[in-house]
């Protein structure tokens, strides 16, 4: 009874903080515009037969292997829309190369999602940040990997051997994920029209030492349902501990090989290029030196996170057993 009362309270005071991560969220994002990122690139029709030309000038070559992020607003951008433009990547990265991209099933904490106890199917599942992206996981002859909240999407010759068995990594970032092996096959990122976040930041901080200013993973693994060759399985993953506030330091990447260049389409729709192997030994470079793309300026607001909100959410949608965590919204 008590338990469920606690539950109940905690629950409305986490819909509370709803308007304030949206603020967070549009404050975020003016950071981004202000430091010169995602123009507007409205103005004018880019001719589809840009793609190639541009994407050959940036040194991305039809054999490459490629993790993409792309708005839909940016994809909209090109002469026949955000179809014709999927197609002409397609077509670009065919028969020798490799398109991937994310396809994360969540909108909120994935810590969050997971406790509402959602089944993962990787054929009806959506993907819940990125439009253009969902219409690539829907787009015939492309594959998914099977993982609860970070399963990535891909087509063409290295897209079986990339996306297999992300299952079975209780990390979604571990050696034999899809994110380390796009680091092992020497994959390059582009992000178009969007800021160029990477893969790495998470992936890096398994190399951080435990004082580094970097998220780390939770305590306890989450319980999550899977859909596996037809049938349900309940298996634990590791998920990142988010009850911490960073801002982002974009700047220890200045003058290193983490440091995205900058390429157009048109005049307006900007893309950022990086070589993922060369970026992870810059990272790696940084660390050894205690330099962090992170910087810890919320000390008071992380204490708060870490030793208040977290103990408080944990038992309020998680019930912990043998050292796991089940989400308490049982189906």
């Amino acid at each position: 009874m008590l338990l469920g009362l606690y539950r109940t309270a905690v629950n409305k005071l986490y819909s509370l903080y709803t308007p304030i991560r949206r603020y967070r969220a549009n404050k975020a994002m003016e950071y981004k515009h202000s430091r010169g990122y995602n123009s507007d690139f409205t103005k004018n029709v880019i001719p589809i037969s840009e793609v190639a030309e541009k994407l050959k000038q940036a040194s991305i070559m039809p054999d490459d292997t490629v993790f993409m992020r792309c708005s839909m607003p940016a994809a909209q951008a090109f002469q026949g829309g955000a179809m014709a433009f999927l197609k002409e990547l397609i077509d670009y990265f065919s028969p020798d190369g490799t398109l991937v991209m994310a396809s994360y099933t969540f909108d909120k904490s994935p810590i969050m999602v997971l406790a509402d106890n959602p089944v993962f199917d990787r054929d009806t599942t959506i993907d819940r940040l990125n439009l253009f992206s969902e219409i690539f996981r829907r787009t015939p002859g492309v594959k998914r990997s099977i993982h609860p909240t970070h399963s990535l999407c891909a087509i063409g010759k290295h897209a079986d051997w990339l996306l297999a068995d992300h299952h079975k990594s209780d990390f979604c970032y571990s050696p034999d994920s899809p994110f380390a092996r796009l680091i092992e096959i020497g994959a390059k990122e582009i992000s178009i029209g969007v800021f160029p976040t990477s893969i790495t930041f998470h992936y890096m901080e398994q190399f951080c030492p435990k004082s580094a200013t970097v998220y780390s993973d939770l305590d306890t693994p989450i319980m999550c349902r899977i859909i596996i060759d037809g049938k349900e399985e309940v298996s634990p993953y590791k998920m990142t501990d988010h009850f911490e506030r960073y801002d982002m330091n974009y700047k220890v990447f200045e003058n290193t090989d983490a440091q995205p260049k900058r390429h157009y389409f048109g005049t307006t729709l900007d893309f950022y290029t990086v070589d993922l192997q060369k970026r992870v030994l810059a990272m790696k470079q940084l660390i050894s030196e205690g330099k962090f793309w992170y910087a810890d300026t919320h000390k008071i607001q992380s204490f708060a996170l870490r030793h208040i909100i977290k103990p408080m959410v944990l038992a309020a949608y998680f019930d912990k057993i043998d050292g796991k965590l089940y989400p308490a919204k049982k189906k």
